[in-house]
């Protein structure tokens, strides 16, 4: 009896040190996958800050550079400067918008006292399709050119105009952009991709923010297929 119980011990002595030996493995495993989710999650976190800083700041610098700019040609290109302009219309923004709402008014005012003009413009709003409408813009251009040239009051007019239109979209953008910063969202793209270029090249803020916003992505990319390299056991290609 004595012997079996010996034979018993000895038995689980050669096995413990395999056991402690397997469950070492796992453990170790499991703490390695548990560093890169910690590592993925604190690089998701760093990324999402990058991105917003990088956003902000080319929205920041596009709107400087839209005060040097002689007129704004893009207002429509973002839904939500629209409705900041037509509908929800801040109390913030309504100087801005009443004085370009005033110089729209007071230059259609002067278009209209010539009846060649309402007959251009009635005839370019009922074009049917898109080469009848290409032809009437070129005739209502002309009238414009014509009088842009011979009626003294049509230039200051057009001019006030312009620069109210770009003194509104300024505010606006400007609006939409600190409103993003409260709620920490990111703003639409407001500028095209030809002026995002430029701003990028020439302002080494956002070069260098576009740099460290690349560089997460690709350590975010390697972290993730560590990870499941382990978490799914696969081998190196």
């Amino acid at each position: 009896m004595k012997r079996n119980i010996l034979s018993v011990v000895f038995i689980l002595c050669c096995l413990l040190p395999t056991t402690a030996q397997s469950l070492s493995k796992t453990d170790s495993l499991q703490i390695e996958i548990a560093q890169l989710e910690n590592a993925l999650a604190n690089i998701q976190t760093d990324l999402q800050e990058k991105t917003l800083q990088y956003n902000w700041e080319i929205t920041e610098k596009y709107i400087e550079y839209c005060k040097k700019l002689y007129k704004i040609t893009n207002f429509n290109r973002e839904p939500r400067l629209v409705q900041l302009a037509t509908t929800i219309k801040p109390e913030e923004l309504e100087p801005q918008r009443l004085a370009y709402e005033k110089a729209k008014k007071e230059l259609e005012a002067l278009l209209t006292s010539y009846p060649e003009y309402i007959t251009l413009d009635s005839l370019y709003k009922r074009a049917t399709n898109t080469e009848q409408k290409k032809d009437r813009k070129v005739a209502l251009d002309g009238f414009y050119q014509r009088i842009y040239n011979e009626d003294k009051t049509y230039r200051p007019l057009l001019e006030k105009k312009r620069k109210a239109l770009k003194e509104h979209y300024i505010a606006c953008a400007s609006y939409l952009l600190n409103e993003c910063k409260r709620n920490r969202e990111v703003v639409p793209e407001i500028y095209d991709y030809k002026t995002a270029r430029i701003l990028k090249e020439t302002e080494p803020k956002l070069r260098q923010l576009s740099i460290e916003i690349s560089t997460l992505e690709s350590l975010q990319r390697e972290t993730i297929r560590r990870y499941q390299r382990l978490k799914y056991n696969l081998k190196e290609d």
